[in-house]
């Protein structure tokens, strides 16, 4: 029987299934190409290493966090990752949001629910919304009810009576 020897690869490429992080030589060669295949709000481990010098944050939502805070995102990024955001802050915002952990213990038979703020917050982490923009979007949620009942109504002055319109909002 003879054993077939494994063609090497035609280039040095990284591979998916490779230990990482690659060399420093092959990332500064790759580098170009490996964060084109990086999903928003990510890096490639290499990138941490080698250009941060720090260690990569523990999972997605740690990472997205701490590259909004360390403004390394793209606007590519930032206009892909704003509106994922946002719904998520609104949905984990509604009466009843409730999130599952998952088996709280080993030896857990059902899923433990979080709810409130805890269920909210829970909520923020694992999407990476970062702080400053819960911040922000909090203090725009609690000047919501003030301005609402302001905008119900017309100024005395305007001579528009409550309820009425001109008929431009009329669909023909």
């Amino acid at each position: 029987m003879t054993i077939r020897k494994k063609k090497p690869p035609k280039d040095d490429r990284p591979r998916l299934w490779e230990a990482r992080p690659i060399s420093y030589e092959r990332w500064l060669k790759h580098k170009d190409q490996i964060m084109a295949s990086t999903r928003a709000g990510s890096r490639p481990e290499e990138w941490w290493a080698y250009e941060k010098q720090m260690p990569r944050p523990r999972d997605l939502g740690a990472e997205r966090i701490t590259l909004f805070e360390m403004a390394e995102l793209t606007e590519t990024e930032l206009a892909e990752l704003m509106p994922e955001w946002r719904e998520c802050y609104e949905k984990a915002s509604k009466p009843g949001f409730s999130y599952c952990i998952g088996h709280a213990k080993p030896g857990d038979t059902y899923a433990t629910w979080l709810s409130g703020p805890a269920a909210r917050r829970a909520q923020y982490r694992w999407v990476g919304i970062p702080p400053a923009l819960i911040k922000k979007w909090d203090a725009e949620r609690k000047r919501r009810p003030e301005t609402i009942p302001k905008l119900a109504e017309p100024p005395a002055d305007s001579g528009v009576i409550a309820g009425e319109t001109d008929g431009a909002d009329r669909v023909h």
